[in-house]
């Protein structure tokens, strides 16, 4: 279990990391999404694309940006996370309107789930395990009395 900051920190590195558009190319998309987990430090740089370490590796950086938009509104982040991506889905307008940190963090999502298609059987479960594993990283982090 990482510190929420270091999740936080690693949430940041990736959307950073990954090029904005993201490629259409099906092989070239997944490339720049691995390269995006490794320059966070999500994927381990010898793990060379297995789909085990990639998979723990998407559903790591699903809970960091879980725990990255915790941040503007606690205890909300993967509510928040859940809404952007299915908004964005079914192409509608959340409410409060998402900024640009938000948009950014979802589109490092999607890219996260559309890689885990690669690598899983079913990228949903993939999601529903982050989402336990930030909402028991940050009960923890708050029963211990940490900010």
């Amino acid at each position: 279990m990482r510190p929420l900051a270091e999740s936080r920190a690693a949430a940041q590195r990736l959307i950073k990391a990954l090029p904005w558009p993201l490629p259409n190319n099906e092989a070239r998309r997944a490339d720049a999404v691995l390269a995006g987990l490794r320059a966070s430090g999500l994927l381990d740089n010898n793990a060379r694309g297995s789909s085990p370490a990639v998979a723990a590796a998407a559903r790591d950086g699903l809970t960091s940006l879980a725990h990255l938009l915790d941040e503007a509104a606690p205890g909300h982040g993967a509510g928040r996370l859940l809404l952007l991506l299915l908004a964005e889905r079914e192409a509608f307008t959340p409410h409060p309107v998402p900024d640009e940190h938000q948009i950014r963090a979802r589109d490092a999502a999607a890219a996260l789930l559309h890689l885990a298609l690669w690598h899983t059987d079913d990228p949903f479960r993939l999601l529903a395990a982050s989402m336990r594993v930030h909402a028991e990283e940050a009960h923890n982090h708050n029963s211990s009395g940490r900010a």
